[in-house]
Parts: structure tokens; C-alpha cells; sequence
């Protein structure tokens, strides 16, 4: 991504989103918000991992079956992805 895209959500939180490419270096402890070409926005938590399907897996709150990984979201669809809290939770 050349340019910096800056979403502004339904809550009026702003966000500029971080490249596709960089979803490898992703904090998988931290929850993203995940916004794809069809404008979907997705909330939950990954390992940054594409598998050779093109998709990666999120984890979302609302997943009722425990020990699940989630659910596979297609790689190339992603515009872009940012970190639910900009800041770091202190330990």
C-alpha cells in the first residue's frame, strides 16, 4: 500500500490502517480490526499465517466452539488491517 487509508468507524474511532503485507508482523495477543474490499469490517485476533488457500485465520469473540481457530477470511480481498487499541495494554 503506497498511500496511508484512514477509516473512521461507526463508533467515530479513527484509525489508518497498515498494509496487507505487514499482517506477518501482527501481535497475535492484540485485537485488529480488519477491513476488506466489500467494506466488511472484521474484530478479533490472528497469527498473521496465510495458508495456501490465500486466507488467514481470525479468531473472533463471538466463537462458541472452544479450542477453534476461527474463521479463514481471504488474503487478497484485505485493503487493510489496524490494532483495536493504538496503544499497547501495560503487563
Amino acid at each position: 500500500m503506497s498511500e496511508k487509508i484512514t477509516v473512521t468507524f461507526s463508533d467515530g474511532k479513527r484509525r489508518v490502517l497498515k498494509s496487507p503485507d505487514e499482517i506477518e508482523n501482527i501481535d497475535a495477543r492484540r485485537t485488529a480490526l480488519f477491513v476488506f474490499n466489500n467494506f466488511q469490517v472484521y474484530r478479533g485476533t490472528t497469527d498473521g499465517e496465510v495458508d495456501e488457500d490465500g486466507d488467514f485465520c481470525l479468531k473472533t469473540d463471538r466463537s462458541t466452539i472452544p479450542g477453534t481457530l476461527g474463521i479463514g477470511l481471504p488474503f487478497a480481498r484485505l485493503i487493510g488491517w489496524a490494532y483495536e487499541n493504538p496503544k499497547r495494554a501495560k503487563k
